[in-house]
């Protein structure tokens, strides 16, 4: 697929977006800027590991030039961008932090949350580079053990999370010597990807091979990462393990690992391949946002329907109170004090009613009136509000694995939005808007997806 065609899909999807359910997503407290940052950029290759995995020398390799520090002990705490200058006059250099995130260009936004400690390791370099013309690659700091927010200043985890939510490609790399021990690395692999991507976007990689004595030992390495992998993703079936070296002058390559050249070239043709992975991720993004919009709207709409139920079960009973105050009101009223002389009822039954002796009925009915409006307002709808926002869970309709998935993501949402907009929510057409957004899935999202397989 080229450029320009992408680029024309991704104008497309996101003018489609906006024009269709884009007032569905504001009215729900959704941020649609959110769903549409990775259309503002490059595709984006993450690399992620522990210290010493080989992620500097590999980036060097592919940019053909000696770009980022190598050594076998941590030798670059920051996050690094790597990307060819934008337009002709574009000029080689570094940018800080502080200017990356208040760039509305680029999407790194919402990396200003994470404070100053952050934005002092994270820059871009731009590297007039044939390679990273058309994507980007972000190199991280290696992972290390009994590691705290403390001790980097900023939240590692969070940092990871973010970025690998607009990645297209995370390449995770171990070496044989520390095959996947470290403490930040299991709670990336267990915590920080599962919540933040899909496992189709990660690829595990087993770098420095030629640094293994001889096969034997290459082996057993191999064999120490998948059983860490099993455990550490807490699946039986291990993924895909590239097997890859370095090319570094002066060094040779003893022959035996030369068999694993191919797996070289392809994890680099996987980077080269972003472009055509960030209009697959950009779609299943949208799928994703709009599926839990829906299990939202769903939530909401049960709400809507209980609160209704109750209300009308309240209205039942008003009505019965009210005609019993309106014609027994002042009889017993009168029964007790002897006022009034004449009770409604009495001049009913004689047929003498008066307009005076309509007054009591009419104040005894609008008493039930103003009590009942009032047990609505400070105990029942209350009461509601507080059964529903501490576990709406009862609201959605979760008749799949993938449902429940996606409303372990959004449960705090609803609930947030149930203690404090309640009212609101009461009143909105949930009906129509998840039709709406349930014919968007069914017809513009799958037309984009048969483009996107005819290109």
């Amino acid at each position: 697929m080229s450029d320009d065609i992408a680029k024309a899909l991704k104008e497309e999807i996101r003018s489609v977006l906006e024009s269709k359910v884009g007032e569905i997503f504001e009215k729900y407290d959704h941020d649609l800027a959110d769903i549409l940052r990775p259309l503002k950029w490059k595709p984006i290759v993450l690399l992620i590991g522990n210290y010493s995995s080989g992620k500097s020398t590999f980036i060097n390799e592919f940019l053909g030039r000696q770009i980022q520090r190598t050594g076998q002990a941590p030798t670059d705490d920051s996050f690094t961008v790597i990307t060819a200058p934008e337009g002709s006059s574009g000029k080689e250099g570094e940018v800080t932090g502080p200017t990356l995130v208040n760039d509305e260009h680029l999407p790194f936004g919402n990396l200003r949350r994470f404070g100053e400690k952050f934005l002092s390791h994270f820059a871009m370099k731009r590297v007039d580079a044939e390679s990273v013309r058309d994507i980007a690659i972000i190199d991280t700091p290696g992972m290390l053990d009994s590691v705290t927010e403390k001790d980097r200043g900023y939240d590692f985890l969070s940092v990871v999370g973010e970025l690998s939510r607009m990645a297209d490609l995370i390449v995770f790399m171990f070496d044989p010597h520390k095959p996947g021990t470290i403490k930040e690395t299991y709670q990336v692999l267990r915590v920080t990807l599962p919540a933040s991507t899909g496992e189709d976007r990660v690829k595990f990689v087993m770098n420095r091979i030629d640094e293994c004595e001889n096969l034997v030992d290459l082996l057993r390495s191999y064999g120490t990462l998948c059983w860490n992998l099993s455990q550490m993703t807490g699946r039986k079936d291990i993924p895909r393990i590239y097997l890859t070296y370095a090319r570094i002058e002066g060094h040779e390559v003893p022959e035996e690992f030369k068999v694993w050249e191919k797996e070289r070239d392809e994890l680099k043709e996987a980077f080269l391949d972003a472009p055509r992975l960030r209009l697959h991720h950009i779609l299943q993004e949208v799928d994703r946002n709009a599926r839990e919009l829906i299990l939202e709207i769903t939530a909401y709409q049960g709400f809507k329907k209980v609160f209704f139920e109750r209300l009308k079960s309240l209205l039942k009973s008003l009505s019965l109170a009210g005609v019993l105050a309106f014609f027994l009101g002042d009889f017993f009223m009168s029964f007790i004090t002897g006022y009034p002389e004449e009770p409604f009822i009495s001049q009913l039954l004689t047929g003498g009613v008066t307009a005076s002796g309509l007054l009591w009925p009419i104040l005894w009915l609008l008493m039930v009136g103003a009590a009942g409006t009032l047990w609505l307002q400070k105990v029942l709808f209350p009461r509601l509000v507080a059964q529903y926002s501490s576990d709406p869970t009862p609201l959605a309709e979760l008749d799949s694995s993938y449902k429940q998935d996606l409303w372990s993501r959004i449960k705090p949402k609803v609930s947030e939005m149930i203690r404090t907009q309640a009212r609101r929510l009461i009143w909105l057409p949930h009906q129509r808007h998840r039709i709406q957004m349930e014919r968007f899935l069914n017809r513009e999202l799958q037309s984009f997806y048969q483009k996107i397989r005819g290109k």
